[in-house]
């Protein structure tokens, strides 16, 4: 009996075991568990990298580099994607600036027409307390913030407007700053042509001659309405005061070409308001072709004189917030 004894004597204890395989079993646990996570983790983010961006891993369209694809929003893709057809008229998959600004010209004056058809419809639909022929600004904000989905007027109360959406009220400013500028007549309403200002300034023949009227005040050195090639290539700046920029090219080399070339039609060495105004005319192709040499300056990666959809994708955001996109919003950013 004395050998058993010593033989048990020597074999560990369970006391002993214990704590060491619970040790071990929980750290193959936590291996497994990691691992399994990891796992799971990677392949639903690729899914839904995937999903999101409407392009699939092994897709390029058009281009050599698909993750500039994955990494914006389908609609911003789809925008840009239908906007690059329109104006790639040969269908070569690529645009020169020549089509891009022959298209950027297109949509400015899709734009200025579209404004000018609907803006008596408009007016006639917010006049009618009274239809007297003008908008009052209570009519056009109650009318706006039906838009928008609120109750109420102008004359709304302060703890009412103070529960507003800041973006909302933010609006709400803006326009009464835009009214006032564009209510020659009456601050308290517009007329037909001046809701015109008011809404798309950039579509008003009176704010281009108002224009005009300030190019002249600024540049007609003798006072005679008229512009002469000294007169238009000797500036020193291009504001106009409160606010108002115009463009201008950079030297005077490049300021007497543009006058005889773009200006004077007539060729007779002057710029009268008929002509000036032709030439502030956001229709213009100048402005166009100033937009499209822009945009190619800042996305033509390889300075190869041709566009293709991957480089307009990589430089999104400019070309989303341009007139060849979103022409309206474009020109009330600058106006």
């Amino acid at each position: 009996m004395a050998k058993p004894a010593k033989f048990l004597r020597n074999v560990p204890r369970l006391s002993t075991l214990f704590p060491l395989v619970l040790y071990v079993l929980f750290i193959l646990c936590i291996l497994v568990l990691a691992f399994s996570s990891r796992s799971h983790s990677d392949g639903k983010g690729q899914k839904t990298e995937q999903a999101g961006s409407g392009v699939s891993s092994n897709e390029s369209p058009n281009g050599p580099a698909p993750l500039v694809y994955r990494k914006l929003e389908e609609s911003v893709v789809k925008e840009l994607t239908e906007a690059f057809a329109k104006a790639d008229t040969n269908g070569d998959k690529h645009l020169t600036v020549q089509e891009l600004a022959k298209f950027i010209n297109f949509k400015i004056r899709e734009h200025i027409d579209e404004a000018i058809r609907t803006n008596p419809i408009m007016f006639v639909e917010i006049d009618h307390k009274p239809r007297d022929g003008l908008v009052s600004w209570d009519e056009y904000q109650g009318y706006w913030l039906r838009g928008q989905g609120i109750q109420g007027d102008s004359h709304m109360k302060k703890s009412a407007f103070d529960k507003l959406d800041r973006k909302v009220k933010e609006s709400i400013a803006r326009d009464k700053a835009h009214w006032m500028e564009a209510a020659r007549t009456d601050p308290l309403s517009l007329t037909l042509d001046e809701f015109l200002s008011f809404r798309h300034p950039e579509s008003s023949t009176v704010n281009l001659l108002n224009l005009v009227d300030d190019i002249l005040r600024q540049f007609d050195e003798d006072g005679d309405d008229h512009l002469t090639v000294e007169e238009f290539s000797d500036v020193q700046t291009t504001d106009l005061g409160e606010g108002k920029k115009f463009i201008l090219s950079q030297n005077v080399r490049e300021r007497r070409e543009e006058f005889t070339k773009v200006i004077d039609k007539n060729r007779d060495g002057k710029a009268d308001r008929g002509e000036l105004l032709s030439y502030v005319d956001p229709r213009h192709p100048r402005y166009a072709i100033q937009e499209a040499s822009t945009l190619f300056t800042l996305a033509d990666a390889n300075k190869d004189k041709k566009l293709l959809m991957h480089e307009m994708l990589a430089k999104s955001a400019i070309f989303i917030s341009s007139k060849m996109v979103h022409t309206a919003e474009s020109f009330h950013d600058e106006f």
